[in-house]
């Protein structure tokens, strides 16, 4: 049975880092609701919701995607981008460990999990504010033994790189052109890039 990590709301959740959008109030009940829902859903799904502990102490810590990167073969901690977003990995490695091995991202790579997407053994990795040139190849050398390719994108006018593109369907992404080349994912998907 499939394992879905989550962690409730933070009521510091206000506090939250931002970067390409103006800060706005946050309501922390309505949040909170609707991540119930999602772990409901997760759960109608068929996954077993392991939650961790709710940190109230770190706004962003509801972001568990960021911390990590799992693969079948091992989880990879990250070192996110925001230094405020870096105590967050603790209980994550802690969860991972018992399921996966582990591996450390380390100073000077920055990497959220949120600029990862995974297409079987491809994984596209966006260079944005969180994830900067030695975090993607630090990630390339730890997935390379296992058989992943790794493609660096540049993210533009967003976050992270899933806020441009994502799988909607096998070999289908729905991508906002705006924010990362769309031509790139043409190119590589159909066969045609070459691994520099």
């Amino acid at each position: 049975m499939p394992i879905a990590i989550t962690r409730a709301v933070s009521p510091a959740m206000p506090a939250c880092e931002m970067t390409h959008l103006p800060r706005e109030p946050i309501d922390v009940e309505r949040a909170a609701v609707q991540h119930a829902a999602y772990e409901e859903a997760l759960a109608r799904l068929g996954f077993t919701i392991f939650q961790l502990e709710a940190q109230p102490d770190l706004p962003d810590s509801v972001f568990v995607e960021d911390t990590a990167v799992v693969l079948d073969e091992l989880a990879i901690i990250t070192r996110p981008g925001a230094r405020t977003r870096r105590p967050e990995t603790l209980s994550v490695a802690e969860a991972l460990a018992p399921i996966r091995p582990l591996a450390h991202m380390t100073s000077p790579a920055t990497l959220d999990g949120g600029d990862v997407l995974q297409l079987g053994t491809l994984m596209f990795v966006g260079q944005s504010t969180r994830t900067n040139e030695d975090g993607v190849v630090q990630l390339q050398q730890l997935v390379e033994p296992f058989g992943y390719t790794v493609v660096a994108v540049p993210v533009t006018g967003c976050l992270h790189l899933k806020s441009a593109v994502t799988e909607v369907g096998p070999g289908t992404l729905l991508i906002n052109p705006q924010w990362v080349p769309a031509e790139l994912f043409v190119i590589v998907m159909s066969g045609r890039w070459i691994a520099p």
